[in-house]
């Protein structure tokens, strides 16, 4: 009895410390750079608001921030509407006050030490345009946007620029700057087009994808908004140097280009629907950019008022959370204000709940890098030669290809050109997605990394012509619009895609064929998957786009065959895991220290039809085997403090995980 009283008394004594340290001010305010958990609010305020502040007060703030522990908040400060929530002398605001919510936020803030930053619209100013529209982009048909300015328009001088200094002077740390790259129309005005013919002696304009000289014109108005980035990044920089901005989404899978201006961290928003797969993708191709980064979980479903508004549960968002964390990243959480600024208190208790999920992973996870595994190209050339828009490209076949190689359970990096180039050594594998064009350099790099060892996974109808020589093809004839089968462990599953008819040269091994029907007598001559010798190297091709087709139509044949291809040229991955195909894995370090993140991503958040759900099963035994020189000393489940037995054979050290809740780590200690 007194043993047990005992434990009830360090169970009672923990939970309080817990209490405490939750409850306990931080010493001192981060930078975002050093920011792992903060929460997002906006309004997108518009013009007829008459009491911002009205219900607004310092205990609403201070005891939402006591709950909650961010290191980070951002506010609503001018949304896409053009309209300010505070009384800017720099801008247009909301008609009528009755306190300054930014001089409260700042003062409570400051108090609590977390970080302050706004949510600020840029390209994107109904306003700006409404009230000056010369200032307006001019279209392809020569109306005037009523909601983008232009990169001729004085607008950063006269609002943009001045605005953020004024924020500066509020004492502000910071600024998030949405509506910006992904808001980019082409600028076809009178000016925008004499520079475009002088720069490049192109007198005729193209007006669509697919024109002449279509490609340069996108180039060109991607050019004028990274000059536009870089003048109001120096420009605030050079008033306060120690103001923190980026602007939403630049140097992402949107912008998926070297960082090339002093943005001082790079940040985006999910898209509300199927979180979990958008974050593990976005989380990739912000990881490997050098700066800083966070990502932005949406609290609520929304898609463009077509679905009811709902707000997401915990479960959801740690979920979402799970796959930004393992990839080094901070997360934020997005949630609306009310229309006079004033807060929802009832959010308090959930984002408690998160952050405390959040911050209990927060030493194995945060900064973390990824150790070389499997590499997927994100083949910048390829979608800046083909997007419609400067930067709103599609990139499906890239995510698609992601989440196949995911739900096989291997982890992956997405990574471009720029991340490849002279690093292709340290990747065993390099999986090559659906494109039709790779600058010849870059492509001869690729060649001599197979020639020197490397392993090539060419997926889609259009990438194998670009590899017809690597992959030993004499001809290739596309097939279109008929109904094609593959078989994958005893299985056939319909790919929804165009095939091909290939011929190959002597030596190209046939993997697998099509079928013609869901029947396994009928089994068609038009080869699926070959793999080729090329040097000490090997290069596998798939001849369907299996990647944009596994983002429609997800299947678990189309997973286990493109994940038989990778086993067969991957032959000694650093980590298997087996039990459940319902795990995704992401391998890092930190100081030397292998950390095996596993995510649970059973649920329902692929069906867009469920907009909310609160409950997701739990995996049980799940064995996992881990490649290392020598048996570890321990290997512990984290953040469970739990050391597992270790089984070590060979080189690998094998632990049986007796279930996964959400999202634990493997820390393994040599």
């Amino acid at each position: 009895m007194k043993s047990i009283q005992l434990i009830l008394l360090l169970m009672l004594g923990l939970a309080s410390l817990v209490a405490i340290a939750q409850s306990v001010k931080p010493s001192q305010k981060l930078r975002r750079a050093d920011c792992f958990f903060g929460v997002h609010f906006d309004l997108h305020a518009s013009e007829d608001i008459t009491d911002a502040g009205k219900t607004l007060t310092p205990e609403m703030v201070d005891t939402f921030l006591t709950k909650v522990r961010p290191d980070f908040i951002q506010i609503d400060c001018k949304g896409h509407p053009g309209i300010s929530s505070y009384p800017t002398q720099a801008g247009y605001h909301v008609k009528g006050f009755q306190k300054d919510p930014l001089r409260l936020f700042r003062e409570v803030t400051a108090k609590n030490n977390v970080a302050l930053f706004m949510h600020y619209s840029g390209v994107w100013d109904a306003k700006a345009v409404h009230e000056h529209p010369d200032w307006a982009v001019v279209k392809a048909n020569g109306e005037k946007s009523k909601e983008k300015t232009s990169f001729f328009s004085p607008y950063l001088d006269q609002i943009l620029i001045p605005q953020m200094k004024e924020l500066s002077d509020y004492g502000v740390d910071g600024a998030w700057i949405d509506g910006d790259c992904w808001a980019v129309e082409p600028e076809y005005g009178a000016e925008s087009v004499k520079r475009f013919t002088k720069e490049t002696g192109i007198v005729e304009i193209p007006k669509k994808a697919g024109d002449k000289n279509y490609p340069e014109w996108m180039e060109y108005n991607r050019q004028l908004f990274r000059d536009r980035l870089k003048k109001y990044i120096d420009g605030i920089h050079q008033y306060n140097p120690a103001f923190q901005i980026t602007s939403n989404w630049s140097y992402s899978s949107m912008m998926p280009e070297p960082v090339n201006t002093n943005v001082d961290y790079l940040s985006g928003d999910v898209t509300p629907q199927n979180g979990v797969y958008r974050s593990a993708f976005e989380a990739r191709c912000l990881a490997p950019q050098g700066k800083p980064w966070d990502l932005m979980a949406w609290g609520f479903s929304w898609n463009g008022a077509k679905m009811p508004l709902n707000v997401k549960s915990a479960v959801q968002l740690e979920q979402e959370a799970a796959q930004i964390m393992a990839m080094g990243g901070g997360v934020q959480f997005y949630f609306q204000q009310n229309r006079d600024l004033s807060l929802r208190p009832w959010l308090a208790t959930m984002l408690s709940e998160i952050g405390t999920f959040c911050r209990a992973r927060q030493q194995y996870v945060h900064k973390a890098k990824a150790i070389p595994q499997i590499a997927i190209l994100y083949p910048t050339a390829f979608y800046q030669k083909n997007t419609k828009a400067p930067f709103s490209g599609s990139s499906a076949m890239v995510q698609g290809t992601m989440n196949m190689v995911l739900d096989g359970q291997h982890p992956v990096e997405i990574l471009m050109e720029h991340h490849l180039r002279g690093k292709m050594q340290q990747y065993p594998l390099i999986i090559i997605p659906e494109c039709n064009y790779l600058e010849p350099s870059f492509k001869e790099e690729l060649d001599n990394y197979v020639k020197e060892g490397g392993n090539l996974l060419v997926i889609g109808l259009e990438t194998a012509k670009l590899f017809d020589n690597e992959l030993g093809i004499k001809s290739l004839e596309t097939i279109e619009n008929i109904p094609s089968f593959i078989e994958s462990a005893g299985n056939l599953g319909g790919i929804g895609s165009s095939t091909v008819k290939a011929d190959f040269l002597p030596g190209v091994k046939t993997i697998s064929n099509f079928y013609n029907s869901s029947d396994f007598r009928d089994k068609g001559n038009s080869v699926s998957a070959s793999v080729n010798q090329y040097g000490k190297g090997r290069v596998t091709g798939v001849y369907f786009n299996a990647g944009s087709t596994y983002l429609d139509f997800k299947s678990h044949v189309l997973r286990d065959f493109i994940n038989s291809r990778i086993d067969e040229l991957f032959q000694n991955p650093m980590v298997q895991v087996t039990g459940s195909h319902l795990v995704h894995v992401a391998v890092n370090q930190i100081k030397g220290k292998m950390l095996v993140n596993l995510m649970n991503v059973a649920g329902e958040h692929t069906n867009p039809k469920a907009i909310g759900f609160n409950e997701i099963p739990v995996l049980k035994d799940l064995t996992i085997h881990i490649s290392t020189p020598e048996k570890p000393s321990r290997i512990i489940l984290q953040p469970e403090g739990r050391a597992l037995d270790i089984d070590f054979q060979n080189g690998i050290s094998k632990v049986i995980i007796p279930e996964l809740a959400i999202y634990s780590i493997l820390e393994v200690i040599q």
